[in-house]
């Protein structure tokens, strides 16, 4: 079984703003919630798990090896949802899957058939051919988590997922959330400061 050791994390900015001070956690396939208000150290968490970020003192561990040993390889088991909606509006939900994927790497062969069944999975095969400036919050919402599970990620880092979104959409992104790591067994991370988002 997969698991991500964040050992004893510290980290400051300048001579005294702590943002993380011995954070120590454990992760293995499941979903967990990364709960906190602006300015609380989740952002900086989050970019030191993605080896975009060099902590102060300890380490985070992939499998019992140091993250910044690995280097591209876990990276590669790395799966990112954005915040952020305002995304390729003039591309199709399709086309934005090929671009992403093209930059991931993936074959044409293998892209065609991974693309194909996420747009299964997060219910947008019938709106493919539609740009994502006409999708609803929901929908670039699902479509971003379609692009984050391209490269089959053992670590899915979903950053404030259900934000902006009505409560009926929330509890679907919610749902879906529990969906996809079911089926992908991946350690989801949620970053949110919305309580009902962490207890997906």
């Amino acid at each position: 079984m997969m698991e991500l050791r964040i050992k004893n994390i510290s980290k400051t900015y300048g001579k005294s703003k702590k943002a993380l001070c011995n954070v120590d956690i454990s992760l293995t396939p499941g979903i967990y919630g990364l709960l906190g208000p602006n300015g609380s150290g989740k952002s900086t968490l989050m970019n030191i798990i993605t080896d975009n970020l060099k902590a102060d003192r300890g380490c985070v561990y992939y499998d019992g090896d140091p993250i910044s040993k690995l280097g591209s390889k876990y990276r590669e088991k790395i799966g990112y949802m954005p915040q952020q909606q305002e995304i390729y509006d003039n591309f199709t939900g399709e086309e934005f899957l090929w671009y992403m994927a093209a930059l991931k790497g993936l074959e044409k062969k293998y892209a065609k058939n991974k693309i194909d069944n996420l747009l299964k999975v997060v219910n947008l095969t019938s709106e493919k051919n539609k740009k994502i400036g006409s999708y609803s919050g929901g929908m670039k919402q699902r479509i971003l988590i379609a692009q984050a599970l391209l490269n089959d990620p053992d670590i899915l880092i979903m950053d404030e997922p259900t934000a902006g979104l009505d409560p009926v959409t929330s509890v679907e992104i919610n749902s879906l959330i529990n969906e996809v790591q079911e089926r992908y067994n991946t350690s989801s991370i949620i970053i949110t400061h919305d309580l009902t988002c962490a207890k997906a």
